[in-house]
């Protein structure tokens, strides 16, 4: 489904990625732990070409994201994102955020996309807030609105750049609740920092560090038995 080659991402002297190269397939949950800094975030917003490599290829379904010649609005219909600060339209309610991107594409008429909007909220548990705007969501809100918007899109993938990093911890697990039920149904790469969603959660972690997949393992295999004095180390501290 994706396919990373020799991946390397530099601002001006910085090298914040060092030549990663992997293969994520179809329905894989990839957690991505690492200490801040080590360029989680960057590679995330590179799969979806928010940030265009310095070196190396990325391909999703065997099309180069960064070849000019294909469409990276296209790709991004199916590789989609959550951010850490939700973005949502403060002007819009619930229902209108998820409902604006497939109907201004032109992939749903506006009965059709209400339609999947509310279904979508029901799904994220949200029913009743569809003609709440953002300011009046608390931030566990916002987030699942946020979830149901990109799933709105029906990607094929969901990145998640640390989706809970900007939550109160009572509204942490409502967030994760909704992720773990859509385990088997998209592909999830999840920047996180939820150590317990990583084992329970994840098919497979990636540990980044400096720039560098230090580990790519099963998460029990990892936590129980790191393979490198970097992830010993880490876990140590966090542990």
């Amino acid at each position: 489904m994706i396919k990373v080659e020799n991946l390397t991402k530099q601002f001006k002297k910085n090298v914040v990625l060092k030549n990663i190269s992997l293969s994520i397939e179809q329905n894989e949950v990839i957690v991505v732990i690492g200490p801040s800094g080590g360029g989680k975030s960057t590679f995330l917003r590179c799969l979806n070409s928010l940030e265009k490599p310095t070196f190396g290829k990325i391909y999703f379904n065997d099309l180069d994201i960064n070849d000019k010649n294909n469409d990276i609005n296209k790709i991004r219909e199916k590789i989609s994102m959550v951010f850490q600060q939700f973005n949502l339209f403060p002007h819009k309610t619930a229902l209108e955020n998820i409902i604006l991107a497939p109907i201004k594409l032109n992939i749903m008429n506006i009965e059709e996309a209400t339609k999947r909007g509310i279904e979508l909220l029901d799904l994220v548990g949200l029913s009743d807030k569809a003609n709440e705007y953002p300011k009046n969501l608390s931030g566990g809100q916002k987030q699942r609105v946020a979830i149901a918007r990109s799933l709105a899109m029906q990607p094929d993938v969901i990145l998640f750049d640390e989706p809970t990093s900007a939550l109160d911890p009572e509204m942490i697990k409502e967030v994760l609740d909704v992720m773990k039920g859509l385990v088997g149904k998209v592909t999830m790469i999840v920047v996180t920092h939820e150590m317990n969603f990583a084992k329970e959660v994840g098919t497979r972690l990636l540990f980044l560090d400096s720039g560098e997949v230090i580990e790519d393992s099963k998460p029990l295999a990892f936590f129980n038995d790191p393979q490198t004095d970097r992830a010993k180390s880490f876990l140590d501290k966090i542990l």
